[in-house]
Parts: structure tokens; C-alpha cells; sequence
């Protein structure tokens, strides 16, 4: 049985970070160490800046950016790219394996990366619509080839909850450190001149706003401010009005967002609680 006075900073950390496009996610995931990605958004091109690479070095990333092969009007005729995602954190998760040429295994990284959980949404969508389609549980697919344009039913929204949970859960089963970026999505109580914002959540559908955060002992909102000529971002961990954001671990509300601060603070607080420990 464990004991909670055993817990080392060793330990993998598991973030949700969201915020804004472009408000530096990507930023603070690649700064982890030895980070394999699922890199649905191009995100990986962040590792690539050359303010990052000043500042973190050229990070060895490996990553794979996943797509639909076969597109029709706009609309995905069969799905993959979901699929093609499970199988690559598959062939990590082993002791030794390879995906298209290269060695992959379980030992080879420490940090599982989803960039971001938006577009992992998208595709979850396209599955979702397809599988239920040949099920004959939905139309959505049929009809979204014919005309163009997908509009999802309830069903199909529900099934793609799954889809997504299920992938979270998984690579968080890993045991590896793991980052979910998120966009942001601003909830409105009441309409038009009336409207007023109610909440700042995670862009998930339905209930997966909810629940898929209460998988993560530590899920920031990353935001910024303006110091002087300069912006900075910074980290929120403390829930105000609008943010649903928290931290077991007792990360400081405003910490800079990269590994080596949240390993400064995660090693202080550990350092503080072993002289208390009876």
C-alpha cells in the first residue's frame, strides 16, 4: 500500500494546460524532458524557434503529424488519423519497436505530449461519424459526403466524448509525464448586448469540459501580461471566477511556464514537506 510520504519528485507530472491560440502551450510542453508528440497542430515547429532554441537548445523531439488520407469535398470519406495515433503510442509503449524507420520503445522518452486536444477532437468527430454510420446509428456521414459539409447529431457528439477520453486515458496510463493542450473556449450566460462571460473552460465537447480535467492533478490556464515593454506569460494555478484551474502538487500561481520552474517548485515543496513528515 502507499504511502503518502513516500511520493518523490520523480514522479511523473501530468498536465492540462489551455489558453489562447498562439499563447505559448507549445512553448512550455516542448519543454519537458525527452518528449515523444502527437502532433495534430504543427506545434512541433515551436522546438524550432529560434528564441526556444536559445534559450532550451535543440531539443531531440519525436513526434508524428497525423492526417485523413482520403478527403472528399471536404469531408473525410474514411478515417484514420485516430487510429493511426493509438497505434503510434502502441508501438512506443513497447519494450523496443519502430515506426516508419525509427526505433521507438518505452525507455527511449519520459514525456507523452497531445498537440493539442482540439484537433484530436476533430478527428475523434470523423471516426465517430463514420463507425456509426456503418452501424446505422447515425446519417451524418452519408449526408456530410453527398452535400459537402458534416453537421454532427447528438449521437455522433457522444461518441466522439468517448473516443477522446478513452485516448486520454490511455496515454495517461502510461505512467510517463504527460502534456494535453488545449485551446480556450469563452462560455456566454444569456445573448447578444445582455451576454456576459461565465466561464473560461477548455475547448472539449459537452461534459468532456468536466470530466477530462478532473483526470489531471494539475491543469493551468497559461496566460499573459504585459511587464513593462515586454510580454510575459506566466502560469495560472489558482481558480478565479471565470478559470477552473488547479494544482495538487501546490505549484505558485503565476510560475513560469517550462519543466525546469515546475521541477524547482515540485522539489522545494517536497524538500519543505520531508522535514515534516512524521
Amino acid at each position: 500500500m502507499p504511502r503518502l510520504s513516500e511520493w518523490k519528485p520523480t514522479d511523473a507530472v501530468q498536465v492540462l494546460v489551455f489558453g489562447k491560440s498562439k499563447a505559448g502551450k507549445s512553448w512550455f510542453a516542448y519543454t519537458f524532458p525527452r518528449v515523444v508528440s502527437f502532433d495534430f497542430d504543427n506545434g512541433v515547429a515551436t522546438a524550432r524557434n529560434p528564441e526556444f532554441v536559445k534559450r532550451f537548445g535543440l531539443r531531440d523531439v519525436f513526434y508524428e503529424q497525423f492526417a485523413e488520407a482520403k478527403m472528399q469535398k471536404g469531408v473525410a470519406s474514411a478515417h484514420n488519423a485516430f487510429d493511426d495515433a493509438c497505434r503510434y503510442f502502441d508501438e512506443w509503449m513497447k519494450p523496443s519497436g519502430k515506426w516508419k524507420g525509427y526505433e521507438t520503445g518505452r525507455d527511449l522518452f519520459d514525456t507523452f505530449v497531445i498537440d493539442s486536444g482540439t484537433t484530436l477532437s476533430e478527428f475523434a468527430l470523423n471516426k465517430a461519424v463514420i463507425v456509426l454510420g456503418a452501424m446505422g446509428l447515425s446519417k451524418s456521414h452519408k449526408e456530410g459526403l453527398g452535400a459537402g459539409l458534416v453537421v454532427p447529431k447528438l449521437q455522433d457528439y457522444g461518441a466522439e466524448r468517448s473516443l477522446v477520453e478513452q485516448f486520454v486515458d490511455m496515454v495517461r496510463s502510461s505512467g510517463k509525464n504527460v502534456v494535453l493542450i488545449c485551446h480556450e473556449r469563452e462560455m456566454m450566460k444569456g445573448e447578444g448586448k445582455d451576454a456576459t462571460l461565465e466561464a473560461i473552460v477548455p475547448l472539449f465537447t459537452g461534459k468532456s469540459t468536466e470530466l477530462i480535467p478532473l483526470k489531471f492533478d494539475e491543469v493551468y490556464n497559461l496566460r499573459a501580461r504585459l511587464q513593462g515593454p515586454n510580454v510575459v506569460r506566466y502560469l495560472q494555478t489558482e481558480a478565479d471566477g471565470l478559470r477552473k484551474v488547479g494544482s495538487r502538487y501546490g505549484i505558485p500561481d503565476g510560475t513560469e511556464p517550462s519543466f525546469d520552474s515546475l521541477k524547482k517548485e515540485i522539489d522545494r515543496i517536497h524538500a519543505e514537506q520531508s522535514t515534516q513528515t512524521k
